[in-house]
């Protein structure tokens, strides 16, 4: 696949409708400061897409992105930010999980995770949410270009016990060194084939 346009659409507030919804719909979920909204700049070429910032837990909307007119790119708000009101932590939780609950459209989560550090409580959590809902998902291990090779596959290993994933189903990804980028355009092509395969 080869993102030619990408325009930000809305910002939500959960699983609420907006302009041109009825594409398949890919989430992006990560605990706060994981690397989503540079993800999401790398992978659509483009700077200032998304929003990015050093302080954790801004992203507190659900944010919509349309990618070529063919799907939307949802950003789901950073968990376990420990900084913040525990009401507003209960705020996004609700959220988050009426985005997920709810969504018609939803076809797959990409489930991001620090590769230089083992998965904590709120990430095993979320993958347990997201399996128990048989959605199907991918582990992106971000800040790959902080590890060698070599530590970046006994990373993936333990990242792949603790969350009970397979290594085929984890790409590493670096937005400084676009490592993993062309392998998971290519995942996202194969997502959305398989989805309007399916509509």
């Amino acid at each position: 696949m080869q993102i030619k346009r990408a325009t930000f659409v809305t910002s939500l507030t959960g699983n609420q409708k907006f302009s041109g919804q009825g594409l398949p719909q890919i989430a992006i979920a990560g605990k706060s400061n994981v690397g989503k909204s540079s993800l999401i700049n790398c992978l659509c070429n483009q700077n200032k897409l998304a929003r990015v910032s050093s302080e954790p837990g801004k992203t507190r909307l659900v944010n919509v992105f349309r990618i070529n007119d063919d799907f939307h790119l949802v950003d789901l708000p950073g968990y376990g930010y420990a900084r913040v009101s525990r009401t507003m932590i209960e705020d996004w939780g609700a959220m988050m999980d009426s985005y997920l609950s709810g969504s018609e459209h939803l076809c797959h989560i990409l489930h991001l995770v620090d590769i230089r550090h083992d998965p904590g409580e709120n990430d095993i959590q979320m993958q347990a949410w997201i399996q128990h809902n048989n959605l199907p998902c991918t582990v992106i291990a971000t800040k790959s270009d902080k590890l060698s090779r070599a530590q970046q596959q006994k990373a993936i290993l333990g990242i792949c016990r603790t969350l009970g994933v397979q290594p085929w189903d984890v790409i590493p990804f670096s937005s400084v060194t676009r490592d993993g980028k062309d392998k998971l355009l290519t995942r996202l092509g194969e997502i959305i084939h398989q989805a309007e395969g399916q509509a």
